[in-house]
């Protein structure tokens, strides 16, 4: 895993772990609460996102992950937790996205009176 050894030495967090912070930053935001977050989740159906939590979930991902504004169009395709691991996977492929450290996540997460846990 030398990605992943690079990532640690850098202080980022493990590419491997993206998909777990993504799930928490949804769960965090969430308005229906639940105690698992997993990919196949659908962001209104099972989640209840509306449209001001789904843009507080942009702006959230956006800064951790130094994205650029998700377009409207982008975003009217992100129907589940899986989706947005996907767009921020391609966004890190192209360059367009950064790894945050674990620090970072875990200050977004005390924004939310959590602690970072990336078995959540």
């Amino acid at each position: 895993m030398p990605e992943t050894d690079s990532a640690l030495r850098d202080g980022l967090l493990p590419a491997d772990l993206l998909p777990a912070a993504v799930r928490q930053m949804v769960r965090l935001v969430a308005p229906h609460r639940t105690e698992r977050v997993t990919a196949e989740h659908q962001l209104i159906g099972d989640l209840g996102f509306h449209s001001l939590a789904l843009a507080e979930l942009g702006f959230t991902l956006e800064d951790l992950f130094g994205l650029d504004a998700i377009t409207p169009e982008r975003a009217m395709a992100l129907r589940t937790v899986g989706d947005l691991v996907a767009l921020i996977e391609g966004a890190l492929a192209e360059d367009a996205a950064r790894l945050p450290s674990r620090e970072e996540v875990e200050a977004v997460c005390a924004q939310y009176g959590a602690a970072w846990d990336p078995e959540a």
